[in-house]
């Protein structure tokens, strides 16, 4: 019977090590996942920074809910902390509770825009109901190759395509500049710049497809990485989102929209784009994920406005085809 006792009393010993440990990764995740913003720019963290923030994000949610199980065996200070982890949890899961409706709609000029990605198998009879039933204003698309600009509807007839970036737009628009991939040593563009005519109001909007880092997530999985081609990539996302960002902060009226292949947490992002609006971080409602394939989900895909406009809403709506989600937002000029 004592030995019996022992027994238990070792297992039992040897389970709260475990658990000790278990909790300490857990706190450990929870506090890099906290860091990625500010996450340093040397090659030895590249890596590490792509597999946190492309990792699939529900597992540390997961992970967090094994230690509710184990409740009762948790020290005093450890139940103190899984609140606080659990909200870190979530936060890295991308769950907006915003409720922010501009009260300027019937005062000023609004803007519908919508941006999408349909790459992977964007379908043109969805665009044509989106176009039907969402009305927006402005549509940007990415990897929109060879889309038949003709069978859209009437009401959009201003429209066009350069290389896989269109817009289509039921107002007129400029075509002002692009940001060519060629200075990166790559090819297409990362953007294109308008100047769309919508009633009294001029807004500058620039459709962006910023470095896709799909090949370096490969790698990683496959352990072929080489740092250096992380670090390419990482110089091409910087150049790509600093030029957006002093466009964005020096242009009146301005709207970037697309696929950053960024979420919010990368560091790159945060030094470009933090002091900036970005409409489902101001305004999105549950989760908002804008891609979800092979277990991911988390939002790449963005739309960025300047000071001189107020959001009414924002939403992710339903994919067009793609492996991509788009967003939806309606702005309202306030300058």
């Amino acid at each position: 019977m004592q030995r019996q006792i022992l027994t238990n009393m070792k297992m039992k010993t040897n389970f709260k090590v475990l658990l000790n440990w278990y909790f300490g990764l857990c706190l450990l995740g929870c506090i890099l996942v906290s860091l990625l913003p500010w996450w340093p720019s040397i090659p030895a963290f590249v890596i590490l920074k792509y597999i946190l923030l492309f990792a699939p994000r529900w597992l540390l949610f997961l992970s967090l809910l094994v230690l509710m199980f184990s409740w009762s065996y948790l020290s005093k200070p450890q139940k103190y902390l899984l609140p606080l982890l659990f909200f870190i949890s979530i936060k890295y899961l991308d769950f907006g509770m915003h409720l922010n409706l501009d009260s300027h709609e019937e005062q000023h000029e609004t803007v519908k825009i919508i941006t999408a990605n349909i790459g992977e198998g964007g379908k043109l009879k969805r665009i044509k109901l989106l176009l039907k039933y969402d009305q927006p204003d402005i549509l940007l698309l990415q990897d929109a190759n060879k889309l038949p600009l003709k069978k859209l509807p009437n009401d959009y007839t201003h429209a066009e395509c350069v290389g896989e970036l269109c817009i289509v737009s039921k107002y007129p628009f400029e075509r002002t500049n692009n940001l060519s991939r060629a200075l990166l040593g790559g090819w297409g563009n990362s953007a294109i710049f308008y100047k769309v005519f919508i009633g009294n109001s001029i807004i500058n909007v620039a459709n962006v497809h910023f470095q896709s880092v799909h090949s370096l997530l490969i790698d990683i999985a496959k352990r072929t990485i080489d740092v250096s081609d992380a670090e390419h990539v990482e110089d091409n996302k910087n150049i790509e989102a600093g030029v957006l960002g002093s466009w964005l902060r020096s242009t009146p009226n301005s709207i970037i929209a697309g696929d950053f292949n960024m979420p919010v947490e990368d560091n790159i992002y945060h030094e470009h784009f933090s002091s900036e609006n970005n409409a489902l971080s101001d305004a999105g409602l549950g989760f908002n994920s804008t891609i979800k394939t092979y277990g991911l989900s988390l939002r790449i895909d963005h739309i960025l406005f300047s000071k001189h406009f107020g959001i009414i809403n924002a939403q992710i709506i339903e994919p067009l085809g793609g492996d991509h989600i788009p967003v939806m937002a309606t702005l309202v000029v306030i300058q």
